[in-house]
């Protein structure tokens, strides 16, 4: 099974689905989104959450069947196990997002910085220069004094994976 590159998401080779807009309105206490999930280029429903504490929810379109998406849903993985419908939508979502930044940063030169923690915890922390050597990563890695949090290892996206900053991973 394909491993998605930002999440770990493993899903089946097909049926594709995928996030292909997503908007989300900050509020005081909450950011609720609203999210189009698609396959082969066909709207298949919305990924829609309230930001109010409760799942992500996933509403069809037109005449597309529900089970179609939960037996999806049901072959995807992420550690070995088997996740929610709601979870499936989170991560998706969560790829669409991080890959839209990206785009966005290679634009400018630049690329995302995350920070995996001993636990696996995944969290972006930032945005650097595209490094171009090893020298390059050391000097950014040192300069930025990573990483923030104990243990965690720093990577940066290279354009096609997650490599770690100062070339080898955490202890």
């Amino acid at each position: 099974m394909p491993t998605l590159p930002h999440t770990g998401l493993q899903t089946p080779d097909q049926p594709r689905y995928e996030v292909t807009s997503c908007q989300e309105l900050v509020l005081l206490r909450a950011t609720p989104f609203l999210a189009t999930l698609s396959c082969g280029g066909r709207k298949i429903g919305s990924a829609q959450n309230y930001g109010d504490g409760y799942d992500t929810e996933f509403v069809p379109h037109g005449s597309f069947d529900v089970a179609d998406f939960a037996q999806f849903a049901d072959a995807c993985r992420r550690d070995g196990r088997t996740i929610s419908l709601s979870l499936l939508l989170d991560l998706l979502i969560e790829e669409f997002n991080v890959g839209r930044s990206l785009r966005a940063q290679a634009l400018q030169g630049r690329t995302l910085l995350r920070e995996v923690a001993p636990d696996g915890t995944v969290t972006i922390s930032g945005t650097i220069a595209m490094p171009a050597t090893a020298d390059d990563r050391r000097r950014a890695h040192a300069a930025l004094g990573l990483p923030l949090a104990t243990g965690a290892a720093t990577q940066f996206w290279n354009g096609t994976c997650w490599e770690h900053l100062a070339g080898t991973p955490a202890a």
